[in-house]
């Protein structure tokens, strides 16, 4: 079963896992990673990659980040090539629900990046304007 890997400032990523789990169950397959506010990206990187040599096997991680350009995505990026792995910014709860569900029909973590992506951003949505289209 594809690992998914949630990385965040603060305590988001432990919340999203929370949440979700509330919704779906519990899940083996989840693993959080926080930034601290006196966490170096060299400190990130190595917390990271440790979790990764630990759970990484031929099916792969999805990394989930909460922002393009913060430390969890730069420290997740910049050691993506040494496993096998996808990495998302941007996380919501959509996204998470969605890895856990697609992660039974994923064959590989190269699918269910595509999935949650498309997800992610199906889950992003003006109500207003939805509910009262004039």
């Amino acid at each position: 079963m594809i690992k998914i890997v949630i990385a965040t400032h603060g305590k988001l990523a432990q919340e999203l896992v929370n949440s979700a789990e509330l919704i779906s169950g519990r899940q083996s397959n989840l693993y959080v990673i926080k930034k601290s506010d006196n966490d170096s990206l060299a400190q990130m990187q190595e917390r990271i990659s440790n979790l990764l040599k630990n759970i990484d096997d031929e099916d792969g991680t999805l990394v989930l980040t909460d922002m393009f350009g913060g430390t969890p995505c730069n420290a997740s990026a910049s050691i993506c090539g040494s496993f096998n792995t996808e990495i998302l910014s941007g996380v919501n709860l959509p996204m998470v629900l969605s890895a856990i569900s697609s992660n039974k029909n994923a064959k590989a973590v190269s699918d269910l990046v595509e999935k949650v992506l498309l997800d992610g951003q199906k889950s992003i949505i003006n109500v207003k304007k939805m509910l009262f289209k004039k």
